[in-house]
């Protein structure tokens, strides 16, 4: 009983830093390198009815179960990561042999370095713009090192694009800045059956270059406005360094049903996070 009482404590004491911490960063940390070399395993979750996290500290995946198979989001780094979703996929009770599509979000090895280990393994279609396509082949350097297998892809996408697996329908978003031909997503779920649309901003951190930043800069703006468009309540995102996202996933993890999920932001919770994105790429572009 003292154990439950602690526990219980805990959520709630998690739930409380969560909350009274709202603003959202795409500002990596300055231990940004040693992060994304941590390859630390989180325990899998289930965060919606039918989406899970699995991953590590580095980066995650997200599966969305639907009637008809599952639609992975991202593939980590390399072919041990790919296991490392098989693995979590298996102890959440989902089968890994249901993965009918891959969404790769942009053409970083740490998005795309598991994909080809999947598509072999289940036959499962890669989904990616063509211009990250050819950002992945040709880049070997940075995060597109040797590490990262390159993988064939299947399906071309483009913006307004929907991949439907059973009811479920992922709207794409092309959204260019982190990379070229990066694509966010929008799409339904529910959350103890009540119904939610959740986001997917698919490029986190600020180029270099100039005319992406401009590009970064109109993406947001697409983004905040589909997002609106379709009733946006949530919000993930493939790094969990970002936005309290580790102490998120515990939260989910020890979660009741109809106890407050730290992934549902609400009307007011995504208006600041967009709010935070256009300061975050705002305060690069006007930087003297």
């Amino acid at each position: 009983m003292l154990k439950f009482i602690q526990k219980t404590a805990l959520l709630s004491l998690l739930l409380l830093l969560i909350s009274a911490n709202t603003t959202f960063t795409s500002e990596p940390p300055a231990n940004i390198k040693a992060i994304l070399h941590d390859n630390t395993p989180l325990n899998p979750a289930k965060v919606f009815d039918n989406v899970y996290c699995i991953g590590t500290k580095s980066v995650v995946a997200w599966a969305i179960k639907t009637e008809e198979g599952i639609i992975l989001i991202d593939s980590m780094w390399d072919d041990n990561d790919a296991k490392t979703i098989i693995n979590g996929l298996t102890k959440l009770g989902l089968n890994p042999e249901e993965i009918k599509y891959v969404i790769v979000t942009h053409g970083h090895g740490d998005h795309y370095g598991g994909a080809n280990f999947i598509r072999n393994k289940y036959n499962a279609k890669v989904v990616m713009t063509k211009v990250d396509e050819n950002l992945m082949n040709t880049v070997n350097t940075g995060a597109n090192s040797s590490r990262s297998p390159k993988t064939p892809v299947d399906i071309y996408v483009k913006d307004g694009d929907k991949i439907t697996l059973g009811k479920t329908t992922v709207e794409i978003l092309e959204t260019p800045g982190h990379t070229p031909g990066g694509i966010s997503l929008i799409f339904p779920t529910t959350n103890d059956g009540k119904k939610e649309v959740v986001t997917m901003w698919g490029g986190t951190g600020i180029p270099q270059n100039k005319d992406l930043q401009i590009a970064y800069k109109n993406s947001v703006t697409h983004f905040e406005k589909k997002s609106q468009e379709m009733n946006a309540t949530s919000e993930i995102t493939a790094h969990l360094f970002l936005d309290n996202g580790y102490n998120k996933l515990e939260v989910v993890n020890d979660r009741k049903n109809g106890q407050p999920n730290p992934f549902v932001r609400g009307k007011n919770g995504m208006e600041l996070y967009f709010k935070e994105l256009h300061k975050s790429i705002d305060s690069v572009i006007n930087k003297k």
